[in-house]
């Protein structure tokens, strides 16, 4: 049985070598598939993110006509990814982390930089949880309403 998984990362490998192809775009829709597929750590996606193209003056008079090494390594990665499924089927993701996970990425993108390892140094502290509770109370106290809402918000959504 093939999986739908593996069928959308052939079609990237495909659009490759499509005439108008767009390394950006292709990067974009490639980075959420792998994401979903492997999560959002994922040393794949990390390796596309990498993916640029070289405009110095020595890339530009290369007349070799060599296969454009950009779309070589993107080959490679997705490639690695299309049998590592086909090798071990889908990874298990652990439903436990994916809430602290969300919870981290709307943190940090909603407090300011110091509010955030506020944040993190009080969860990293070896205290009972009834002081880290107040701790972490204070803060919220201390927030502007605007960036409460934003939480709450956010949380309920379920965006990062």
């Amino acid at each position: 049985m093939e999986l739908k998984e593996l069928e959308i990362l052939k079609n990237q490998v495909t659009k490759l070598d499509d005439k108008a192809f767009d390394l950006e775009s292709w990067k974009i829709y490639t980075i959420n598939l792998l994401d979903r597929i492997f999560g959002r750590e994922s040393q794949k996606i990390m390796q596309i993110k990498e993916l640029k193209y070289d405009f110095s003056s020595w890339t530009l008079r290369d007349t070799s006509g060599s296969l454009d090494p950009i779309k070589k390594k993107a080959k490679v990665i997705v490639q690695s990814a299309i049998n590592e499924l086909e090798q071990f089927g889908l990874p298990e993701k652990d439903k436990a982390e994916e809430p602290v996970n969300l919870i981290a990425e709307i943190l940090k993108d909603e407090l300011k930089g110091s509010e955030y390892k506020r944040v993190v140094r009080i969860m990293g502290k070896d205290e009972s949880d009834e002081v880290k509770s107040g701790q972490l109370a204070e803060l919220i106290n201390d927030l502007d309403m605007q960036t409460k809402n934003q939480i709450i918000t956010n949380l309920i959504m379920g965006n990062y």
